[in-house]
């Protein structure tokens, strides 16, 4: 087997120190481990106890959208099947989503087909013989079984209503041929249909075509009849909660020409819902097709749930793996130490302590030095600029997001760290530089300076942004009181993972501007150009990404993924009016990954400033 192996200098380097590790070294392993389960323990140990449960769906082979099932992974057009497949599926979730009782939605945890909720989800897989299976995960045994029959049941309607539009688009070319040539309708269900065409109600993939041969809905097979009332039955519920809701919203926040364009599309669609709740009247009245999802048919549910069962949520395995994680780290840091001299350094650092403290003093007197009120702009500052952005997106550009100044503090505090960090830790050394020329000390306490600055901003903010918080949460009808959650917890270790990318990228950036002076200026507008890139005041799923892009987001932007960590923990997830947001503890994976990218950074920024900071005294 052949050995794969470090370069001889690189594994010398980290092997140059034997022996057993020194105190301070056990002490790093430790607090390594201890880091590691602070920030994987507390979503390990919450994580709620998961039950699943079973249901099946039967196709009748000889449909036309059978293939769509029983196509298997080695033919040549299964990635066309597979994609028509999923759409069926994503309408049946979306079918469930929209599921209304008195009450109110019975699914409001349900994520999307393409981003499922970890903890409440239901997944459709394929069989050669004709069936899907439906197996849902949840938090509750009952509401298991009960998703997972309900899930059969939309997965059957909305596999029937793709066949069903074909069938519709058959018909409404017959009338379109009909109308074209002065014909007029001989029924209610043709008007109907008719109407439903001409106010584009129904959406189709494939043009409609004139069919001069006679088309009509009494011709039809009865499973087609039923095809095409699932048709219009899941058009129905689109239209009804989705479409509409969401086109009334936009005109909301339209001004001008725009918002007439959007009421007339809202009348011409109202019109059209009407129309197709009167074709399914005579669907249900005259043809009996009401929907009857456990009768075999072409497609039934053939399958009620199962008795849910529990799913072990191994926490002490994963627990185990935290701590593994944790000391593998930590024996990367030994190692780097040993080869590297990290210890002495930050021991270095650790000396001008009091130079740090009274560095960081000073920029906090220098900006509040000689202000009416002084350091109560800590408190006023993120009011301010929280209200700002709130007239904006009230008023000009409505937003529907629900608790929106909250969603709007709870972004706009860690970015003006972000901000404030880089703008002002670019041009640490250059606006230093007298002290530089007259005082030895370490170089890169300066744009470290900047970032503590910064922090100690950003934390003395804090009491405004809780009281936001909970007065938001009492005005807010929906909820009505105060709501804070065990999340807020996890801040701390998010202000961590922040200053150490802040303190990477200032590093890099202060070097930078030395050499570069233009640089100075130029950070300003970069800085800007990277809040529009992060989701600080609008939803990552506004921008309607596909998951892929937005994983590829989140992974290049690493201040996306952390604005979302701060948006989940203290807002919670994004929902829009009258619904009430619920926090939750960032994903494990993504904040390791988020602290990766952070220690990657920081290590790239501090090589970079060490190589240039050499001629510092030359370039100043």
């Amino acid at each position: 087997m052949a050995r794969v192996a470090l370069p001889p200098t690189v594994s010398s380097a980290l092997l140059r120190q034997r022996g057993p590790l020194r105190a301070y070294q056990w002490i790093w392993l430790l607090g390594c481990v201890l880091v590691a389960l602070a920030v994987g323990a507390p979503r390990i140990v919450t994580r709620p106890v998961l039950y699943t449960a079973q249901s099946a769906v039967q196709v009748d082979p000889a449909r036309s959208y059978a293939p769509l099932v029983t196509t298997q992974p080695d033919a040549a057009n299964y990635a066309a099947e597979r994609g028509e497949f999923d759409a069926v599926a994503k309408i049946a979730v979306g079918l469930l989503r929209v599921k209304q009782t008195e009450a109110g939605p019975v699914y409001p945890r349900l994520g999307s087909y393409e981003s499922p909720n970890s903890s409440f989800s239901v997944t459709f897989a394929p069989q050669a013989d004709g069936r899907v299976l439906v197996t849902t995960l949840t938090d509750d045994a009952a509401q298991a079984q009960r998703l997972a029959d309900d899930a059969a049941e939309a997965f059957a309607r909305s596999l029937r209503a793709a066949g069903g539009r074909e069938i519709f688009r058959q018909l409404v070319g017959w009338e379109a041929y009909g109308a074209a040539t002065g014909t007029p309708a001989k029924d209610a269900f043709q008007r109907d249909l008719r109407d439903i065409w001409l106010r584009e109600a129904f959406p189709l993939r494939v043009a409609v075509n004139f069919v001069e041969k006679p088309h009509t809905v009494d011709m039809l097979a009865p499973e087609d009849r039923s095809d095409l009332a699932r048709a219009l039955e899941v058009r129905e519920q689109e239209l009804s909660q989705v479409d509409l809701y969401a086109l009334r919203v936009r005109r909301d926040g339209a001004e001008g020409e725009a918002r007439a364009q959007m009421t007339t599309d809202v009348q011409r669609l109202e019109r059209g819902l009407a129309s197709i709740r009167d074709a399914l009247a005579v669907l249900y009245s005259t043809y009996g097709e009401t929907y009857s999802p456990d009768a075999p048919s072409a497609v039934y549910r053939s399958q009620l749930a199962t008795a849910a069962s529990v799913i072990d949520p191994q926490i002490p395995q994963l627990l185990g793996l935290v701590v593994l994680l944790g000391l593998v780290f930590g024996g990367l840091g030994v190692a780097l130490d040993r080869s590297a001299g990290v210890m002495p350094k930050l021991g270095e650092i650790w000396s001008y302590r009091e130079l740090i403290r009274n560095l960081v003093l000073r920029d906090l007197r220098v900006r509040y030095k000689g202000s009416m009120f002084g350091y109560l702009w800590t408190q006023l500052a993120p009011l301010l600029l929280m209200l700002v952005f709130l007239f904006v997106f009230s008023t000009l550009q409505k937003q529907a997001i629900a608790l929106f100044p909250v969603f709007l503090i709870v972004g706009l505090l860690p970015w003006n760290f972000c901000a404030e960090a880089m703008t002002s830790g670019s041009r640490s050394i250059i606006d230093n530089a007298n002290l530089i020329k007259k005082v030895f000390f370490p170089r890169e306490i300066l744009p470290m300076v900047s970032v503590i600055s910064a922090l100690v901003n950003y934390v003395l903010s804090l009491p405004m942004m809780f009281l936001v918080i909970a007065v938001a949460q009492l005005l807010y009808k929906p909820l009505g009181h105060i709501n804070f959650s065990i999340t807020y917890a996890y801040l701390p270790v998010l202000l961590l993972l922040e200053a150490m990318l802040m303190t990477g990228i200032v590093f890099f950036t202060s070097a930078l501007a030395v050499s570069f002076r233009d640089f100075v200026h130029l950070i300003g507008i970069l800085v800007q150009f990277w809040f529009f890139l992060t989701p600080v005041v609008y939803s990552m799923s506004n921008l309607q990404l596909s998951p892929a892009q937005e994983q590829a987001m989140r992974w290049l932007n690493p201040m996306a993924s952390l604005i979302e960590f701060y948006h989940e923990t203290l807002y919670g997830g994004v929902v829009y009016v009258n619904e009430i947001p619920v926090t939750a503890w960032p994903a494990l994976d993504s904040v390791f990954r988020v602290f990766l990218t952070a220690v990657v950074v920081l290590s790239v920024g501090y090589w970079f400033f060490q190589r240039r900071s050499r001629t510092f005294g030359e370039s100043i």
